[in-house]
């Protein structure tokens, strides 16, 4: 993607010379072709031809700008990728009638200015007697009264570039879906391959938690809770994380599980999370939000010394996750210092991969604090299936 920068990048001037040529290719590309078959039914190419098959087109543009912009911006984003096909049909059928209603008016009230200043046609005379007589001015009739027959070229030349301009916008998602699937399938080889290396075999991590756990649960309750709590939460990584999406009850119980096993570490920490409890029928990619939490131990309770303190704030509006995290951070450390771990980076990295366009991720480094601005546009799930899923992992925690 990076090796095509004026079809593919977001840069302002890349975008600007990409709407350029289309609008050229667009407007003069069919006055071209119009002009190459003429000699082959044996029509002279003039001077005049050519200004009309050039020039002409750009008489239908106000049309044509509000289709091919309304579908790229509006539509297509919003209704075809989706796939609300009978809505996004529904608006092309509307602005289709728009835009050609526009294109023809805007046609018929500057074609007499194009016909006497491009075409330079003139008034006709005729010679009676030696004398030059005018013959009167072509009239144009009002525009009401050639509805039909300017609607009809208004919405062809429409209808002509707003196609090619979605060709174009559906073949460049295709490929960038395409490439990103590509790069999620490399990675995700190359995660299985590192895991296969580093990682016990998981029914031998289990049972040896649960010999503990047995040993422990007499002698040392604390000790057996914290032991429940872990074998959830490998549970949860080893078995549940392989799938593309997962409910988002289970990433808020792994932050519980989570944050409840560093409370028993951390027993002077201050912390307060305000977690979503209506969150049964969305998904979410696994592991995205635990990074965010583990960062706020990180740089922040294991630093402080004196009263460590988290505030973690989650809430569920329109389809969207907004979450912020606080924690406060040695004293004296410059927030200029700070550099993003492994952990941060990766998840930048699968944000932009698993949700382009539909995440913001911004770490602000205080003097004395992290703050964490976090928001992600999630899909929703059968709220059964949910449910089910949840008495599942109920049933399995």
């Amino acid at each position: 993607m990076q090796k095509l920068p004026f079809i593919f990048s977001n840069e302002r001037k890349y975008r600007l010379a990409r709407h350029l040529v289309f609008w050229v290719v667009a407007l003069f590309g069919m006055g071209l072709v119009g002009m190459g078959v003429r000699p082959l039914f044996s029509i002279e190419v003039s001077h005049g031809s050519i200004n009309e098959h050039l020039l002409q087109p750009i008489l239908y543009l106000p049309g044509q700008l509000v289709i091919v912009y309304a579908l790229l911006y509006f539509v297509i984003p919003r209704y075809i990728l989706h796939s609300r096909y009978p809505a996004g049909f529904l608006w092309i059928i509307i602005l289709s009638i728009l835009a050609g209603f526009i294109a023809a008016a805007s046609y018929d009230l500057l074609f007499p200015s194009f016909d006497r200043y491009v075409m330079h046609r003139t008034e006709p005379t005729v010679v009676m007697g030696g004398i030059k007589i005018k013959l009167p001015a072509p009239t144009y009739d009002p525009w009401l009264k050639q509805i039909p027959y300017s609607f009809f070229f208004g919405l062809q030349a429409c209808l002509n570039v707003a196609g090619f301009a979605a060709a174009i916008k559906l073949m460049k998602h295709w490929y960038e879906k395409e490439y990103r699937n590509n790069i999620l399938q490399k990675e995700k080889l190359d995660a299985e391959l590192q895991s296969l290396k580093a990682q016990l075999h998981p029914h031998f991590l289990f049972n040896t938690l649960n010999n503990i756990y047995s040993i422990t649960e007499n002698t040392s309750p604390l000790a057996s809770g914290m032991l429940l709590k872990l074998s959830a939460l490998l549970r949860y990584i080893l078995y549940d994380c392989d799938r593309p999406l997962v409910p988002l009850f289970q990433e808020f119980r792994l932050i519980e599980d989570y944050i409840s096993l560093e409370k028993i570490r951390y027993t002077h920490l201050d912390l307060t999370a305000h977690l979503p409890v209506d969150s049964d029928h969305y998904t979410i990619a696994p592991l995205l939000l635990l990074p965010l939490v583990e960062n706020c131990f990180k740089h922040g309770t294991s630093r402080v010394i004196e009263q460590p303190w988290i505030r973690i704030d989650a809430e569920l509006k329109d389809d969207w996750l907004f979450v912020k995290l606080i924690n406060g951070r040695p004293t004296g450390e410059g927030g200029d210092n700070f550099t993003e771990g492994i952990g941060l980076s990766n998840v930048r990295k699968r944000l932009q991969l698993l949700y382009p366009n539909k995440h913001e991720l911004s770490i602000i480094s205080e003097q004395d604090l992290f703050i964490v601005n976090f928001k992600v546009e999630l899909q929703t799930s059968n709220p059964d299936g949910a449910r089910s899923a949840q008495s599942n992992y109920a049933a399995n925690g």
